[in-house]
């Protein structure tokens, strides 16, 4: 199932990898603001967060900044409400996603580390 165009492909390149490693220009318009939002927000990192937001808004605007933290927020949720259920990757998804998990090192997620992490 996609969502509108999400299963689109354009002329645009994104580098997946930069899912899982800082050092990577994922390619996207304001990528370096993007990625500091998220990760502020996802580790409670409020004092960051707090340094962040403002430069973000001068350099992509108020309602992409609130979009972004709005997305970060509700995937984080999402994440926690699977993990704690136990919900498992459906096998259609599963198959699909094989070579992206692999690729961008989703795989070697230890949910372990997330769980002393987040109590």
């Amino acid at each position: 199932m996609l969502l509108r165009v999400s299963g689109q492909s354009d002329s645009e390149t994104y580098n997946i990898n930069s899912v899982t490693s800082d050092s990577i220009d994922p390619g996207v318009p304001h990528g370096d603001w993007l990625r500091a939002l998220t990760e502020a927000a996802i580790h409670g990192d409020w004092l960051a967060l707090a340094d962040i937001r403002p430069k973000a808004e001068a350099a992509m605007g108020a309602q992409q900044t609130l979009d972004a933290l709005t997305v970060a927020a509700a995937f984080n949720g999402i994440t926690r409400v699977a993990d704690a259920t136990g919900i498992p990757l459906d096998q259609p998804t599963a198959e699909s996603t094989a070579d992206l998990r692999e690729e961008t090192g989703i795989q070697r997620f230890d949910y372990g580390e997330k769980s002393a992490r987040y109590g």
